[in-house]
């Protein structure tokens, strides 16, 4: 039963630090950006945003699934919840760039978050590295 608890803690950590990670890389990116990236900005500032976001994702993406130790790419996309909440307020809170600025963004954002799921899964194949192997390690520590 223990062991049971351990993963889900584990695996709720792993979303939750995967989503506080692309907070923190958005919000720093962003905030060296000037803060919010309108419709009308410069094409290098959105070049830049575009960038930042893209790497925020991934790396949130990378960050849950190395946590997880387990289902990468679910880790992933259950990091896409949060960004999909996140995604709800800032649309409810209206903008004055288009809809369809405000939805490309996050939906940039939530692809690479579940591309850094997947491109930790290839990595950890080539690499040799068992995806599951700290629940291996609890299940042989609790044999002996």
């Amino acid at each position: 039963m223990r062991p049971k608890l351990l993963q889900i803690l584990r695996s709720a950590g792993a979303v939750v630090l995967g989503y506080a990670v692309i907070v923190v890389c958005t919000s720093v990116g962003f905030g060296q950006l000037g803060g919010i990236v309108h419709l009308n900005a410069p094409g290098r500032i959105q070049a830049a945003a575009t960038f930042v976001a893209v790497a925020s994702g991934l790396l949130g993406g990378i960050i849950a699934a190395l946590i997880a130790g387990s289902h990468p790419i679910r880790h992933a996309t259950a990091v896409v919840i949060f960004l999909c909440i996140d995604t709800g307020v800032v649309l409810f809170r209206g903008s004055v760039d288009p809809l369809w600025f405000d939805l490309m963004g996050a939906a940039t954002l939530m692809l690479a978050t579940v591309c850094g799921g997947a491109v930790y899964a290839v990595l950890s194949k080539r690499l040799g590295r068992p995806l599951s192997g700290s629940r291996r390690k609890l299940e042989s520590n609790q044999r002996q």
